[in-house]
């Protein structure tokens, strides 16, 4: 790991000495370089909040967090995180308290959904409107790197995508806390891969929809054939170079590396004469939306994400945006899909299995999750969701949904009221 620092400190001081580089610009590398040494030493000049995972956050806004092992059927171990009340113990008392659970995108954790601190983080919304609150963490993502048999230098232990965590690791949580909260159903949010998750289970597994009182969808990613990201467009062109390589190097998943997180939080920290730049290539990728970054927080989210993938993940969803499809993994050839699903094509997930009631929330400048591709889905549903809503607010993005600074007034209000009706003794709570 530790290898890690000297390859990036050396290709910093290399990048440094180019003479084409002006003095100015040789000044601000070298900061860069003195900035991310003092991360690494302990000597950050940033705030608190800027280098703590999680569990330390929440204790920071005042918040019980609880980290629950969860078994899968093929024997991963994840680790739920539970936010069981709101804020300084409140709600601790009332019983029967509706249960929520977020699940987020690719290459993310947990943290997504409260970095932003209390009144604009949807999860701590939620505690603190009394609900049971639960943050999944998928298979490869820093929390949940652990298999009873496996190894995470085990190739056999990178061995999923996308179809995987929706049918293993998202019903073993919903099991797992129906049994430990002892009720029926629970709400499920998902961010983009979290709302893949959900539909394959959903569509695989029908009998998981009785499960669910409301599946809240943020920026549903079923169809990729739209998909407007440079970034993604540019990563798939070259994926077969990508795959290549890894295959060369026994390289086959790509775990959580604090040297990366740290270097993008020094040269992305509100003190950094580079953050624009950094902003800019995030939104190259999400979506071009400035005005709602919060510059003073995104130290926060980017010294936890990206977070652990895979290479099949990757390769899954690329596979979509060729394909045009919502489909099952292909193997690469009909013998290959033969032998795995006895047909030559990989299954289409059917949406005529899905029957959990549905809210779904998509954006217009969103380059993943297009509104043709959003709307696309939306025509294949059996049954009309309760709520269907186009954010009024041209720029919004698909990292928007967990990290615009104006995401309570823009859609978690309306998310949360949403969320009240599927839970009608969520407004009993309140009036004991």
């Amino acid at each position: 790991m530790k290898f890690n620092f000297l390859w990036w400190t050396i290709a910093l001081l290399l990048v440094g000495n180019i003479e084409t580089i002006s003095p100015d610009g040789r000044k601000k590398l070298w900061k860069i370089v003195w900035d991310y040494w003092m991360c690494f030493l302990g000597y950050s000049q940033f705030s608190s909040d800027k280098q703590l995972n999680i569990t330390q956050l929440l204790k920071n806004y005042n918040y019980t967090v609880e980290a629950h092992d969860v078994v899968t059927e093929d024997g991963y171990i994840l680790t739920a995180h539970r936010v069981p009340y709101g804020r300084n113990g409140a709600g601790k008392e009332v019983p029967n308290r509706p249960v929520a659970l977020l699940g987020h995108c690719l290459a993310c954790s947990s943290i997504d959904w409260v970095w932003q601190g209390p009144n604009n983080s949807l999860a701590l919304m939620l505690a603190d409107a009394g609900y049971d609150v639960w943050l999944v963490n998928n298979r490869g993502n820093v929390h949940s790197m652990r298999h009873q048999t496996l190894s995470t230098s085990d190739a056999k232990f990178w061995d999923f995508s996308f179809h995987e965590k929706g049918y293993y690791d998202l019903p073993a949580i919903v099991d797992y806390i129906l049994d430990f909260a002892q009720v029926d159903n629970i709400t499920y949010v998902g961010h983009s891969q979290g709302t893949t998750a959900s539909l394959v289970l959903t569509t695989s597994r029908p009998e998981y929809n009785d499960k669910f009182n409301l599946m809240v969808l943020f920026s549903p990613i079923v169809y990729l054939d739209h998909m407007s990201s440079p970034s993604v467009r540019f990563l798939a062109k070259y994926f077969s170079l990508i795959k290549a390589a890894s295959t060369v190097l026994n390289v086959h998943g790509i775990p959580y590396t604090p040297a990366i997180n740290i270097l993008a939080e020094t040269i992305c920290n509100e003190d950094s004469s580079l953050q624009e730049f950094c902003i800019f290539l995030i939104q190259l990728f999400a979506g071009f939306d400035y005005d709602q970054v919060d510059r003073s927080k995104l130290a926060v989210y980017l010294s936890n994400t990206p977070n652990g993938i895979s290479i099949k993940d990757m390769e899954h969803f690329i596979q979509l945006v060729y394909s045009g499809e919502f489909r099952q993994f292909d193997f690469g050839s009909d013998l290959a899909n033969l032998l795995h699903y006895k047909t030559a094509q990989p299954p289409s997930y059917h949406f005529k299995n899905l029957k959990a009631p549905l809210a779904v929330y998509y954006a217009k400048n969103d380059f993943l999750a297009t509104v043709t591709d959003v709307e696309r889905f939306l025509a294949q549903l059996s049954h009309d969701p309760l709520e269907t809503y186009l954010i009024d607010y041209d720029f919004f993005n698909h990292l928007d949904f967990v990290t615009a600074k104006d995401s309570k007034s823009l859609l978690y209000d309306r998310v949360v009221r949403q969320i009240d009706q599927s839970n009608p003794s969520i407004t009993a709570n309140r009036l004991k």
